[in-house]
């Protein structure tokens, strides 16, 4: 098996920040209290609009929201299609009570992962911490393209720089070469 991605502090998602959102107070604590367990930062709301009024307030964003599908008024698709669009380096994984969900919701761009209730502290660390992985990963290889891009920028930049002084220096040239024929017609 892999070693797990760290930083200098150690595992990636150690300390990491979650936002559980469900309806359901009992439910929520109990999914703050098996990530506080593990060493996760929680935070918890009790709808999706305030989930994401709390994301939009928070000055650091979230690693990862944990959200009930089913919810009044903003449900937890709505929620994990809001975030992709605003908030895309934020992880966001659904959880559901319903036997018949899907294991995964298709995202414009990435599919999000579906718990299905209930499951285990085990199931819920894992697919956490999975969650933050994958967006690390994408957000790797993201700055990776905007490197190569600036990169690849800065050389044609050089290559425009290079053409414009040889284009000025043939010029000079032309110049040159100009008052050298003028200089040799004049009768001496």
């Amino acid at each position: 098996m892999d070693a797990p991605p760290t930083t200098p502090h150690g595992p990636i998602w150690r300390g990491a920040a979650v936002l559980v959102v469900d309806d359901e107070a009992p439910m929520r604590q109990l999914f703050r209290r098996m990530l506080e367990a593990e060493g996760f930062h929680v935070e918890e709301a009790g709808d999706g609009r305030s989930a994401l009024r709390l994301v939009q307030a928070r000055g650091e964003p979230f690693d990862v929201v944990l959200t009930d599908l089913a919810m009044p008024d903003i449900d937890g698709r709505q929620v994990s299609e809001t975030l992709r669009r605003y908030r895309p380096s934020v992880a966001t994984l659904c959880m559901s009570g319903d036997p018949d969900a899907v294991p995964y919701i298709e995202s414009s761009d990435t599919p999000v992962r579906v718990l299905l209730k209930p499951f285990t502290a085990d199931d819920l660390y894992h697919a956490v911490r999975d969650a933050i992985t994958r967006a690390t990963d994408l957000t790797a290889i993201a700055e990776s393209e905007i490197v190569r891009a600036h990169a690849g920028l800065s050389k044609l930049a050089l290559a425009i720089e290079a053409s414009r002084t040889t284009r000025v220096h043939m010029l000079d040239l032309v110049v040159a070469a100009r008052e050298l024929r003028r200089a040799a017609e004049v009768p001496g």
